[in-house]
């Protein structure tokens, strides 16, 4: 009966720990991916799928970690892998739409939100990114609909702000997108993209100097924001400041080259007017 009852203890003190191992790991993968660090994500949640694999969970944040990577297919595969595990993971049907969106495969990231949207109908982060979809469709009121009931299920998700403000902006209602990502960066300070989105909104409202007050608050929080730098540095190409343009997109284009295409013609204008 002694060794009946030690036997028991021992298993549970086993699966104590393999639980407590499983909900470190994801934390700290959690943490690597809010710190930008998606490749040390990656491996932990590998680490994690390896001691928790009968878990959805594992695969669907490692696929997570692979759309910031830009590993898309990789990040599909764990996303399949992670609703084989748990059809009613909605987070892996949601991501797994993401992916498709940056593939530019609209028809097939408008299922999986949907499917996601049947499991779990208030879960904002999808209903922000459904909108998307819809805007991009043309179906702009529904776009707007679906973000107001965002805002409204949950009052402090910045990005819900940023979404709503980047097509307000996009409908040129540039004091309602000012509000919007105000209202985001009151919510999220140490977000970037809050700042790059506002910076971008001021640009078109032709005040460059608050655009510029933006990009650099975007870059004390990451000095190697290489979106901030280009943005600023077309800020001061319209300032007629042209070696800080020069300065700030050769600096960006050097950090992310892919960037190229959309900032080459003012780079190439910054250089044409200095030579006057």
């Amino acid at each position: 009966m002694k060794n009946k009852f030690l036997l028991i203890f021992l298993l549970s003190i086993q699966c104590y720990l393999y639980a407590q191992t499983c909900e470190e790991l994801n934390k700290a993968g959690q943490d690597y991916i809010s710190s930008g660090k998606f490749l040390e994500a990656e491996q932990v949640f590998t680490k994690y799928i390896s001691i928790c694999s009968d878990i959805s969970q594992g695969y669907s944040s490692r696929g997570n970690a692979r759309i910031f990577l830009k590993k898309f297919q990789d990040a599909i595969d764990d996303f399949n892998k992670a609703i084989s595990i748990d059809s009613t993971n909605f987070r892996a049907y949601s991501n797994r739409g993401t992916v498709y969106v940056l593939l530019q495969n609209g028809e097939n990231a408008e299922k999986d939100f949907l499917k996601a949207l049947m499991i779990k109908p208030d879960d904002v982060t999808t209903l922000n990114s459904y909108s998307a979809i819809l805007y991009a469709d043309g179906r702009k009121r529904e776009a707007l609909e679906m973000l107001d009931e965002c805002i409204s299920i949950d009052p402090a998700h910045a990005e819900s702000y940023r979404t709503r403000g980047s097509i307000r902006l996009f409908e040129k209602d540039t004091l309602g997108a000012v509000s919007d990502l105000t209202k985001a960066i009151e919510l999220a300070p140490n977000n970037v993209n809050m700042y790059n989105t506002r910076g971008a909104i001021y640009r078109e409202m032709e005040k460059y100097n608050d655009a510029i007050a933006d990009y650099n608050r975007a870059l004390k929080i990451d000095p190697n924001n290489a979106e901030a730098y280009c943005r600023r540095g077309v800020s001061y190409l319209y300032l007629k400041e042209y070696d800080k343009s020069i300065a700030d997109i050769e600096k960006g284009l050097s950090i992310q080259p892919s960037l190229e295409p959309l900032v080459k013609k003012y780079l190439d204008e910054a250089k044409e007017k200095k030579g006057k």
